[in-house]
């Protein structure tokens, strides 16, 4: 079932950041009746925002902004991301990997603990994990984001396995290259945040499980067609 956005609570890890900008104004275009802007930044003040700071690594803490807000949140957005655009055996590589790792996978593992088992209590809800394209083949020159993004797509999959029969749904969301700061490096055309935005509103109201928004649509059929020959695109680009 989908899930409705006119008159709904959200929390949104991560509002802050391009994405997350562009998340803040499409929901509340959509009728919310409040976000709960979880995270160090947070976007521009409005009277339908309520900001928290929250690190979403800190499982304690995590725990703490559910005590206050999960009787009424429906919705649970994660979009906080971090990527060091590193490859294997750079400087400084094992670092960024774990930072990686701490906010794309354990950031996600928390707020699931933290606000999992209120939504099944409750028997609905939903959680959106925007993970991206490359959660299903690792581009090397981004190793530890690809890295901890397949964990989080992992994750994703065990959580509505476990969520899914009290009727919380969980979506994710696989967009490829989004004009972020993130992906200021980055060649070739890429998705415009508010167009990304829209994707996912319209996937919630839907009621969708998996997304792909834009290129990322034909980037996926390409890699579940051969897998192995994605893989070998991917590490071309090494070159």
């Amino acid at each position: 079932m989908a899930e409705r956005l006119k008159d709904a609570v959200v929390l949104l890890a991560g509002a802050g950041g391009g994405i997350g900008r562009a998340l803040t104004q499409a929901l509340l275009a959509a009728g919310v009746a409040e976000i709960v802007s979880a995270g160090r930044d947070h976007p521009p003040a409005h009277e339908r925002v309520r900001e928290e700071m929250v690190d979403i690594t800190h499982l304690p803490t995590v725990r703490v902004l559910a005590e206050r807000h999960a009787a009424r949140v429906t919705v649970v957005i994660a979009c906080a991301g971090v990527n060091a655009n590193q490859r294997l055996f750079t400087p400084g590589f094992e670092a960024a990997a774990r930072r990686e790792m701490e906010v794309n996978y354990f950031g996600l593992l928390n707020l699931a603990a933290a606000f999992g088992p209120v939504l099944q209590a409750r028997g609905s809800g939903l959680f959106v994990h925007l993970l991206t394209f490359l959660s299903h083949v690792n581009l090397p020159l981004m190793a530890g984001y690809c890295a901890s993004k397949a964990a989080a797509h992992s994750l994703t999959q065990a959580l509505r396995a476990e969520l899914g029969r009290s009727g919380v749904r969980v979506c994710g969301v696989y967009p490829a290259v989004v004009d972020t700061a993130m992906s200021r490096d980055i060649p070739g055309p890429k998705l415009a945040p508010a167009e990304l935005a829209q994707a996912l509103v319209q996937a919630i109201e839907e009621g969708a499980e998996d997304v792909y928004p834009g290129a990322a649509a034909e980037a996926y059929r390409l890699y579940t067609a051969d897998p192995k020959a994605a893989e070998r695109r991917m590490a071309a680009r090494l070159a």
